[in-house]
């Protein structure tokens, strides 16, 4: 399970990585990396060993979330492309729903993570 646990665990480093991107992005106006769920290397990863993962309780709960943490990026991506960079900062910072749907997946994550590591 060891290869299994770091590769969820690499997924809240992952995590932190895109919501910086996001930031860089409202920045400079500017994106060359997609924000699709589909495209994302986690996702990929969730799909392609979904007979093995959906054993675990938290596997669920992570895809959802996961995908609705691409679609509110998508969101701000859109916002911030379209000029809107006020709103789109006011949709990744605290108390947003971007921002809530990111917590509560990291805490999804960091659950699944110790079930697979028997903590």
């Amino acid at each position: 399970m060891g290869n299994l646990a770091n590769t969820i665990y690499m997924a809240v480093v992952s995590h932190t990585s895109w919501k910086k991107r996001l930031h860089d992005i409202i920045q400079t106006g500017k994106y060359e990396v997609s924000v699709a769920a589909d495209k994302c290397e986690f996702s990929q990863w969730l799909q392609a060993n979904r007979a093995e993962l959906e054993k675990y309780k938290n596997f669920a709960k992570v895809q959802e979330l996961h995908e609705k943490f691409h679609a509110e990026g998508s969101q701000i991506v859109r916002l911030a492309m379209a000029g809107k960079k006020k709103e789109a900062e006011d949709a990744l910072n605290y108390g947003s729903v971007f921002d809530s749907t990111s917590q509560e997946l990291v805490r999804h994550i960091i659950a699944w993570h110790d079930e697979v590591s028997g903590k």
